[in-house]
Formats: C-alpha cells, structure tokens, sequence
C-alpha cells in the first residue's frame, strides 16, 4: 500500500479492501432521509468503537446495514493515516436522496481546514516548532495534512478534473473567481451577492471544462486528493438524479488541531453527532 499521495500529482485512486467490488448496489441499503453523522477523535479501529450516535443515525436515515462497505473503509484509512504519522480524523457520513442539485457541476478545489500559522511552507500552510536535536535546538517547519480521502459507497463517485488538465483547471479556477467577483457589502451568512457571484462561477467553469472530460473511482476504491488553492484537485459533486447516494468523508489531522477547531464551535473533543430533518443529536465522548 503506498504510504503517502505521490507529489507530482493532486489525486489517486485506490482500492481499499472489498474484495469483490458490488457491480450493482446493495438492493437492501438505501437512503431514507438526508442526513449526515460526523465523528472527530481518535481512529475508530474496531466495530465496538463506533459511537452509539452511529447507528442512531443510520435508523434514523438509512435500510439495510452500511457496515458491510463501511468497516473494509476505515480498516484500509485507519492504516493509511498511521502510516502517515497521525492517529485522529474527522469523519463525516452524508447520505442524500436522489437530487437534480449537482447536474450542473460544481467545480471546486476544498480549503485547507486548519487556522493559518507563522512560517512559509512554499504555499502550504505551517507553523515553526522547536526540536532539541544532539543537544542543540532545531527550528524546522511542521507541515500541516494537506491531503484528505473520500469515498462513495453507495451511488456515484465524485468526480475529478482528469490529471493532466488539474493545474490548468486551478488556474482557470482562480481567474474565473476573480474575474466574477463583485464589490458589495456581505451582511448576513446567506449573502445573496456572494450567491450571485458563486453561481456565475459554476457556470462559466462547467462550459470551461466540459471538454476536457472527467474521471471517478470505481466501485471499492476511494479517492485521495491534496487540498488548498495551489495544489488542491478540482473536483464536484456527481449528478445525483438517479439515485441515493452515500458518502464519506474524511479530514486527518493532529489531535490539537481538531481538538481545537470544535472548540471554537463550543464543543468538546471527542465528539459525534448527527443531524437529520427535525432531528439533531450530538454526544460527547470524553
């Protein structure tokens, strides 16, 4: 298994365990209600580990039992991230009904998740940390991941820019947001204005790369992609119109990092909860 995202380029696809890949969907798993359930802390290694919000959500929002396509999933990630160095993720489960939303796509590269730290990283964001090496104190930069995985375990898989065209594509992402910007004053979370201006940029960039083609993981395989404006793979959401959709996300990162991001929500560290229509429960793990 390779041990880390090659640097020549922004994604990958690889297998992560089933050994027979369902050609067809599970006919017993399907989506009941949009819903998403979200854990932060430590890697879930075994069954026993999932938080009891888990399968309060998976009654709540789904048929039929995930864990057949979940568990290979997290066995292939929590190895993945370990041999990376780190031993915490925050997961997110988005399960959605059949939706027209993304027929149109939405090209994108995701922002890198942590605050911006002192240092240069050569456009990655990082912080400096003192190491005694041999008796003498080093300085060298600690780099935050700038990587996540994805996978789609029920339905269609996210779609990426293909390789060869992804740092044209973040270059025409960056002069098409900038060239649609308009000067106005935000006054509330749901500016209309910034709408306006985000739904002309999906437009012009679904007529920009609509020639250039676009590439999916197939059934067990999951997606690992870099993050951030510079070096982020361009990618959207599939057309979801045919059918529901399950899908996992999952951001790794050190335990102060996530640990520190829920506590400027006001929640405490480890956490799960999920949210579902007219549901919303959440349940701390310490």
């Amino acid at each position: 298994m390779k041990d880390r995202l090659q640097s020549s380029t922004s994604f990958e696809f690889i297998k992560f365990g089933l050994e027979e890949p369902p050609d067809q969907p599970d006919q017993s798993l399907s989506v009941q209600r949009d819903a998403f359930w979200s854990y932060c802390g430590p890697l879930l290694s075994t069954l026993d580990d999932l938080p009891s919000s888990f399968h309060d959500w998976a009654h709540a929002a789904l048929s039929g039992s995930l864990l057949p396509l979940l568990l290979p999933f997290l066995t292939f990630v929590n190895e993945f991230i370990r041999t990376n160095g780190l031993d915490h993720y925050w997961l997110t489960i988005r399960a959605t009904k059949a939706t027209t939303e993304y027929n149109k796509p939405r090209w994108h590269t995701d922002d890198m998740f942590f605050n911006r730290s002192s240092g240069d990283g050569g456009g990655i964001w990082a912080r400096r940390r003192s190491l005694v090496v041999g008796g003498r104190e080093k300085t060298e930069l600690d780099l935050q991941t700038d990587w996540k995985l994805c996978a789609t375990l029920l339905g269609p898989a996210t779609m990426f820019i293909p390789a060869e065209h992804q740092a044209a594509a973040r270059a025409t992402c960056r002069s098409t947001k900038r060239d649609l910007a308009t000067d106005h004053m935000c006054t509330s979370v749901r500016c209309v204005g910034c709408g306006a201006t985000a739904e002309a940029v999906r437009d012009k960039l679904t007529t920009e790369f609509a020639p250039l083609g676009l590439v999916q993981a197939e059934p067990g395989e999951c997606s690992i992609f870099r993050i951030g404006q510079e070096r982020g793979a361009v990618h959207s959401e599939p057309c979801m119109s045919r059918g529901d959709r399950i899908f996992i996300n999952v951001v790794p990162g050190k335990r102060d990092e996530l640990s520190s991001l829920l506590a400027k929500w006001g929640m405490p560290f480890p956490r799960s909860w999920f949210i579902a229509p007219g549901v919303l429960r959440g349940h701390g793990l310490t």
